[in-house]
């Protein structure tokens, strides 16, 4: 029965979370219930896995699971078309879907662990995740005043635990990882303090930063594996410049 539960709920989660997100804005006055939903789903989700599994890790695969899904949510607030809202949250959800089913594969070891690569889609969830959260606390410094101290700390304490993830996953020695994980976050700590100086609008800074945290993470990871090399590194740099310089040609600064 236990199983049967866990099977379905990688699928069933997703779907609350689009019904929760949205009855925020259809049931303004009951905000802080859909919000619960958001938050408890899972937590309990979790919680059931480690009951299965008490040998298994899963703290920081909820952390991940949990962050993901309260960005989701917190950036839905800064868009205003309907239209976009609802496109926004399908995407959103199918990958919330995607992860949730990796961790059911990897949890229980089956032969899906290779299509749903649990390693990958942590990486490149951290992207969206770095992005849209660094979009979000912006927006919420320019149009509601949040303070800058607050913004940086919470954006430090997210990405600190998104990208120990990340590199925990990877094979890295605890201790390895923790010291990595807070060199990453200490340069985007710096780089987005940095940004928040310029007059720019928060989706510049949201792609600079997220580029940033693609670049070192990818520097740091094929370090590890002794697979860097000059062309590589080359390549990254070269990649990551491009993006940059369209982005500050093109983007709207103001």
């Amino acid at each position: 029965m236990l199983f049967l539960l866990l099977r379905l709920l990688p699928a069933i989660i997703p779907i609350l979370f689009f019904a929760s997100a949205k009855g925020v804005f259809y049931f303004i006055d009951q905000w802080q219930w859909f919000l619960a939903a958001i938050i408890i789903l899972p937590i309990a989700y979790f919680a059931l896995l480690k009951y299965k599994n008490r040998d298994k890790s899963v703290l920081w695969l909820g952390i991940f699971a949990l962050i993901y899904a309260l960005t989701g949510f917190a950036y839905s607030l800064v868009l205003e078309n309907s239209l976009v809202i609802n496109i926004y949250l399908i995407g959103w959800s199918l990958i919330y879907w995607l992860y949730l089913e990796a961790v059911f594969h990897d949890f229980y070891e089956t032969a899906k662990t290779f299509i749903f690569n649990l390693l990958n889609i942590t990486l490149y969830g951290n992207i969206l995740i770095v992005f849209f959260l660094t979009a979000t606390l912006v927006s919420f410094n320019i149009f509601l005043n949040l303070p800058w101290y607050a913004l940086l700390s919470l954006s430090a304490a997210v990405e600190f635990s998104i990208i120990y993830l990340a590199f925990h996953r990877h094979g890295l020695p605890q201790k390895k990882a923790l010291l990595y994980a807070g060199l990453v976050d200490l340069i985007l700590l710096e780089i987005l303090g940095g940004l928040m100086l310029l007059p720019s609008s928060f989706y510049v800074i949201a792609i600079i930063t997220a580029l940033c945290y693609y670049l070192l993470m990818q520097i740091l990871l094929y370090a590890y594996d002794n697979k860097l090399n000059r062309r590589l590194l080359i390549e990254l740099l070269a990649f990551c410049g491009l993006i940059m310089l369209v982005v500050v040609a093109t983007a709207a600064w103001l």
